[in-house]
């Protein structure tokens, strides 16, 4: 019997562009930990910003200093990189991709 986990969390790797100060594009990739919301609780969602305040955990394999310029780490690192405009958008689309990849039906 296939047994369903409806709290459940997941990593997915985040593609991120952003464009330097020459105008040129700046390609990287970093991980983030997924909560998976129930359908009810998504419908109930008015922006993006909220999607990612209830189902973004964690961000990994990316750094942000402080003004100091040591980096960022834990809530203060995802808080970071969920409040960058670029990164936000990154996010909010690995999330969505991959809730729709994993349920596509394969041939």
């Amino acid at each position: 019997m296939f047994k369903l986990n409806t709290n459940r969390t997941y990593k997915q790797p985040v593609h991120l562009t952003l464009v330097d100060e020459n105008g040129k594009d700046e390609k990287g990739t970093f991980s983030a930990i997924f909560r998976v919301m129930p359908n009810p609780e998504t419908r109930e969602l008015l922006d993006d910003a909220t999607l990612l305040d209830r189902v973004l955990v964690s961000v990994s394999d990316i750094e942000v200093p402080d003004e100091n310029g040591k980096p960022l780490e834990g809530e203060a690192l995802r808080d970071a990189v969920r409040n960058d405009p670029a990164a936000a958008f990154a996010l909010i689309n690995a999330y969505q991709d991959s809730i729709i990849k994993k349920n596509r039906r394969r041939n």
